[in-house]
């Protein structure tokens, strides 16, 4: 008994033994369930087909493909063969992975991938390093991907150094938070279009575009970067790039910019004065070897949390003046060595030398490297330009700004000027004053960039834009006067001036007022708020003298002798207060009681309401298509229904389950800002609405049915719809009433719109369902003009005794059209 039990133990090992010297091949044909997914290896071809299979036993050379597994592992189960190309039969499309993280990982002699539309990815959360290090790709089509649910793309191309072009407008980002290395040395690539990448959930760019170094363009104007931390190398060795537009860059998060900009020996110029670095510890090798830079503004730059700043300016050969302000120091600086090595052209104070130290001991304006940027303005062929310049001498026709009452020396000049322009750089410069700045410019037809112009620390505005007589428009409108004490004559005869919006004027401080509008004869409107008040003014007089054509509360024509500063004021003077926008005209409304003199509303103009307020007189009209009779409204104005020819409903309840419809007819008025169903009367194609002495609701109100599983959504601008954000809002196809995604399906559209002043059905359930609703509709985008249970004409209407009625009657309606029978009820 004891040796059969040795021998029967001793068999074992030497039954794992041969199995483990069997081929891999015979390894892999095992049974196999009825249906699964396999992987198929030809190593005649040297090709890897991906498939469903169903069957007892696995081909030869096969094995089961599983959620997460990589191509490495299965060809290391098949034995380790050398795979040019891979096959993604038809009948793969219904294998459905969470992760194809490191999916094709360094399959560095792939060639091609065909059939990459049946790798369906709609359930994929997990991109990262998907196609890392596959060199030999020279084309690769990701137009088919779904990447609504993916979170990560680290590493996703990174350094598929063959692909010249790479088509990724399709990705949907939008849950993405991590683009890290995402197309890293993709060194072949001679286009990127990412313009339609959401990025507002990414928290790291790190070497997004590292490497990149075909790449002559690449717009990232629209990257929302609100959330990202790294931006170390973004941009590292883009050494085409001639030009690179960050100007929106939300950089108030970043921790580290090493190495943003490095190499990008392209690079003439570089605006990053919009740059918030008051979190940042890293800038080693920002700019090394941007060798092209012939000047950087880092006027903004605070680098009080800055620990590294080693070779930070280094081999940047053409650069001659680096802008700073008293923000950036360097007393936390612990590593700054190299930092100007090989700056040969730079100059501040000192101009660099070989011998002279490299490290962060001329990193300063006074005896450093760093220039202030001098507020300059320069005459030339008609033209005045604001900008800020290095600190030299000035050169012909150039002037600094003056200061206090100083007349400035660019007024010999006044007859000449013609155009006047703010150069993006003067928005870093704060003047103090700008006394007589435009004073006699009577050929003046044109300012431009005025946003540019920062008045923070402005206190003097006297005669700034006196005589400016040929100037027919100009937006003072983003000025801020906290400061100012004097604004006498400021715009005194500005004669074909006809409308100043000052409504951020804030004039708490202004003592002067002397003639500031005096003589502008073609001025109807200036619109003003609460904060332009004159509780401080001891000289206002003349202020309005010679307005002859403006209009407030009062107007000039009929109180010509009222012209001081006691009129300075919307509620009985001559300003109109701002209260709203009716496509681009500004609405001005005047009183104790806010009242417009007359809104007409129109399907194309977006309606925009910043207070309350009432309106004299209020109209809208539209007209629809013939054979309409189901339509939606939403006014801002109460609306009268006596004698209308439509019938106003609003909605109750809306079941696609039960297919019940119950609609509550509107007796009297509609109230301002309600969204409701309209019935039109007899064949009726135009709504007309002209109403006097009506309050102005502000916001659209929503309509909820009893359980708050629908509404009817009121709106009074225009509404585009998404497929991917707005998928349970309800509106117009043909006949049918359906979200954007089912509406949308068979097209690459991925938007569609709505004209003002309509309503759409909103599904707030839980789980809302796909397609078509209740609601049969055809016309406008939002048009609801048949109503699938009512208003067919091979409809059949029943009560519940089951008598036949020529229309739907108040009560419990039976409708049957085709072969549907619902209920309907109208109360």
């Amino acid at each position: 008994m004891g040796g059969a039990k040795f021998r029967r133990f001793a068999l074992f090992p030497l039954m794992l033994l041969m199995l483990f010297l069997l081929p891999a091949n015979m390894v892999a044909q095992t049974s196999a369930s009825s249906s699964k997914y396999i992987a198929t290896y030809e190593s005649s071809t040297q090709t890897l087909t991906f498939k469903k299979f169903v069957g007892e036993t696995l081909p030869d050379n096969s094995v089961v493909v599983e959620d997460k597994m990589r191509v490495d592992a299965i060809n290391k189960n098949l034995g380790n063969g050398t795979i040019v190309h891979i096959v993604f039969d038809k009948s793969f499309s219904t294998y459905k992975p969470t992760s194809l993280s490191y999916f094709f990982n360094r399959l560095t002699k792939l060639e091609t991938i065909t059939g990459l539309e049946y790798l369906n990815t709609e359930k994929v959360t997990d991109m990262s390093y998907m196609f890392y290090n596959c060199v030999a790709l020279t084309s690769l089509d990701v137009t088919k991907f779904n990447t609504a649910n993916v979170k990560n793309m680290g590493n996703m191309f990174y350094s598929c150094s063959a692909l010249t072009s790479l088509d990724v407008t399709k990705f949907n980002t939008e849950n993405v938070a991590n683009m890290s290395y995402m197309f890293y040395s993709c060194s072949s690539l001679k286009s990127l279009d990412v313009t339609h990448f959401n990025t507002a959930n990414v928290k790291n760019m790190t070497s997004m575009f590292s490497g990149c170094s075909s790449l002559t363009s690449l717009d990232v104007t629209h990257f929302n970067t609100a959330n990202v931390t790294n931006m170390i190398s973004m941009f590292s060795v883009c050494s085409k790039l001639t030009s690179l537009n960050v100007t929106n860059f939300n950089t108030a998060n970043v921790k580290s910019m090493s190495h943003m900009f490095n190499s990008c020996s392209a690079l003439t110029s570089l605006d990053i004065t919009n740059f918030n670095t008051e979190n940042v510890t890293n800038m080693s090798y920002m700019f090394n070897s941007c060798s092209s830079l012939t000047s950087l503004y880092l006027t903004n730059f605070n680098t009080e949390k800055v620990t590294n700043m080693e070779r930070m300016f280094s081999d940047c050969q053409a650069l001659t003046t680096i802008y700073t302000s008293s923000e950036f120091v360097t007393t936390q600086v612990s590593k700054s060595s190299g930092m100007f090595t090989n700056c040969e052209k730079l100059k501040g104070e000192e101009v660099w030398k070989k011998y002279k130290a490299t490290d962060k001991t001329y990193a300063k304006i006074e005896g450093g490297y760093f220039s202030v940027g001098i507020p300059m303005v320069k005459y030339a062929d008609g033209t005045l330009t604001f900008f800020l310049a290095s600190k030299e001498t000035l050169g012909e026709n150039e002037y600094e700004l003056n200061s206090g009452k100083n007349l400035p020396g660019w007024m010999k000049h006044t007859l000449g000027i013609t155009k006047v322009v703010f150069d993006t750089s003067f928005a870093n410069a704060r003047p103090t004053s700008c006394y007589k700045w435009f004073y006699w410019c009577e050929n003046l037809k044109q300012v431009e960039g005025i946003k540019n112009l920062n008045t923070k620390e402005v206190t003097n505005m006297v005669d700034m834009f006196c005589e400016c007589r040929y100037l027919s428009s100009l937006d003072v409108s983003g000025f801020n006067t906290e400061k100012v004490t004097d604004m006498s004559e400021m715009f005194y005869d500005c004669i074909s001036l006809k409308l100043l919006d000052i409504a951020k004027f804030n004039t708490a401080n202004v003592t002067n007022m002397q003639g500031m509008f005096y003589s502008c004869s073609a001025l109807t409107t200036i619109y003003a708020s609460d904060k332009f008040v004159t509780g401080q003014v001891t000289d206002g007089s003349n202020m309005f003298s010679n307005c002859t054509n403006l209009k407030g509360f009062v107007d000039y024509k009929n109180n010509s002798d009222k012209t001081d500063h006691i009129f300075a004021n919307y509620k009985t003077g001559y300003f109109s207060k701002l209260v709203g926008k009716n496509g681009d005209e500004k609405i001005g409304a005047t009183g104790e009681t806010l009242a417009a003199e007359k809104l007409v509303l129109a399907d194309d103009k977006d309606f925009v309401a910043y207070e309350p307020f009432a309106a004299k007189t209020a109209s809208y009209s539209r007209t629809m298509k013939e054979g309409t009779i189901w339509a939606t409204l939403c006014l801002p104005f109460e609306v009268t229904l006596d004698g209308q020819n439509f019938r106003a409903f609003k909605l109750l309840s809306a079941d696609d389950a039960t297919e019940t419809v119950e609609l509550e007819e509107i007796k009297t008025s509609i109230a301002a800002g309600t969204p409701v169903i309209i019935k039109m009367k007899d064949g009726a194609t135009q709504l007309k609405f002209s109403e006097a002495d009506k309050a102005i609701a502000k916001d659209v109100q929503t309509s909820k049915t009893a359980n708050s599983n629908y509404q009817l959504q009121g709106l009074y601008t225009q509404k585009m719809f998404s497929k991917d954000t707005d998928n349970n809002c309800y509106i117009v196809k043909g006949d049918k009433l359906m979200n954007p995604a089912k509406l949308l399906q068979e097209t690459t559209t991925e938007f569609v719109d709505s004209k003002s002043f309509r309503a759409y059905m909103v599904d707030n359930s839980s789980a809302p369902a796909a397609g078509a609703r209740m609601f049969s509709i055809s016309g406008g985008t939002t048009a609801i003009e048949q109503l699938e249970t009512t208003a067919d004409s091979k409809a059949e209407y029943y009560d519940l005794q089951g008598r036949r009625l020529p229309d739907l009657q108040k009560g419990v309606n039976i409708v049957k059209r085709g072969g549907k029978t619902m209920k309907v009820i109208i109360k």
